[in-house]
């Protein structure tokens, strides 16, 4: 039996190990995962490349043994290493495969095996796009022996030492139960419940698949509880990592911003326009404009490449952080003709301008050689929409008498004087 109920490691595990049947040590750890009350897909070499890792997608976490090949076929014993041809082509196959797979589900791997962990993880860290998972732990490399009855403990002790996962894996069973909740709940009133709503998107003449997905991440949400989680403990180190390295620190919290408020092209769907939309037009060989589109969603779900777009200016600000009020944490002097969002992409701050607007087509940005690298995410692109609302609907006020103006006072008391 092992020593820990499993907890948020609860499900399906995906073990990948030639040893399966002949080695007593993953034996054992398979007989842990199923003690627990667990399930485990035993497979005993790694899926072929045109295998569909989205088979995946509901897997709980992954154990991968990292010798799995040798002359016999079998497990290598402790130590032994494959002749230096065949140990590199398993390296290829091995690191090939987590990569596939860390396209599939984000889900933490743990790499037990009878060589020596340090020597794994140096195999791991050379290549480039695995060396961050190594780094911050998404990829857990340890002994055979040394989980061997007890994995439940080890795994849930690496999440409760990973906010990432921690959070990751909590949030995760909150929102599936909060999933079911509501499919229950709407199937009860009846099945057709998909078909209506999707006839009501079709009729206001707005794409369905576009609506029936905000529809569904809306009432999936309302219907979610607040996430059980502490983070306090990790702020320690956080504080740790500021010190050690207080531009990579920056660095980081930069990246985190712009993760928080702003999506990549390469994450957009190519023929779904929004507000938000931040497009890019090259002025010259240095230079280059920044535009984003404000004209409601509804409106941009119509129409193809002759659809308009409502778009205003976007400049960098380079002072803003002597502009940041650190009792409130907003940025100061912010006109009634623009909107700030800071860290907004690259690390930069960027300020709408209200004043000038320029309508396009799709296929005049496309003659001028505009290209969208982004789109601002709510609730910061609803800011700037209601920001620019309401400076449509300015009024004009005369201004103030300049007898009133400190400067103005200044002057005549010194010539009094």
């Amino acid at each position: 039996m092992t020593d820990a109920v499993p907890n948020l490691f609860k499900g399906i595990a995906v073990v990948i190990d030639n040893g399966i049947q002949t080695e007593d040590a993953i034996k054992r750890i398979l007989q842990n995962i199923r003690d627990a009350g667990g399930h485990a897909i035993e497979l005993p070499a790694l899926p072929p490349i045109e295998y569909d890792l989205e088979h995946f997608s509901r897997a709980s976490f992954f154990i991968m043994d990292w010798n799995l090949a040798n002359d016999g076929g079998g497990p290598l014993e402790a130590g032994v290493r494959l002749p230096a041809g065949l140990h590199e082509e398993m390296i290829a196959d091995n690191i090939a495969f987590l990569k596939r797979l860390s396209q599939s589900r984000h889900a933490p791997v743990f790499i037990f095996s009878n060589e020596d962990p340090d020597s794994i993880v140096e195999e791991l860290r050379a290549d480039k796009d695995l060396h961050r998972s190594v780094e911050e732990s998404h990829i857990l490399v340890m002994r055979k022996s040394d989980v061997v009855d007890k994995l439940y403990s080890v795994l849930e002790d690496y999440a409760q030492s990973n906010p990432s996962v921690l959070t990751l894996k909590t949030w995760e069973r909150n929102y599936i139960r909060a999933a079911n909740d509501l499919f229950i709940d709407l199937h009860n009133r009846t099945p057709f419940w998909p078909v209506l709503v999707w006839q009501t998107f079709g009729a206001d003449e707005v794409p369905p698949e576009v609506e029936m997905n905000k529809l569904l991440n809306r009432l999936v949400e309302s219907r979610m509880a607040f996430l059980d989680v502490d983070l306090e403990p990790f702020t320690k180190d956080v504080a740790e990592h500021k010190a050690k390295d207080e531009e990579a620190y920056r660095a980081s919290v930069f990246r985190v911003l712009e993760g928080e408020r702003f999506l990549r092209n390469d994450r957009l769907k190519p023929d779904y326009y929004a507000p938000g939309d931040i497009f890019a037009t090259k002025v010259s060989d240095t230079q280059t404009s920044h535009w984003m589109n404000v004209r409601a969603e509804c409106d941009c779900l119509r129409g193809g490449e002759d659809h308009q777009l409502y778009l205003l200016k976007v400049q960098e600000v380079t002072d803003v952080e002597t502009r940041i009020d650190a009792a409130y944490g907003i940025i100061k002097n912010e006109k009634d003709n623009e909107t700030f969002v800071f860290a907004m992409m690259d690390g930069k701050t960027f300020t709408v301008k209200f004043k000038d607007m320029k309508i396009k087509t799709l296929k005049q940005l496309g003659a001028d050689k505009s290209e969208r690298i982004g789109r601002l995410l709510p609730p910061f692109v609803t800011r700037v929409q209601q920001r620019y609302s309401t400076y449509m609907q300015r009024p004009g006020l005369p201004r103030i008498p300049p007898m009133f103006y400190q400067t103005e006072r200044a002057d005549e008391r010194q010539v009094r004087s």
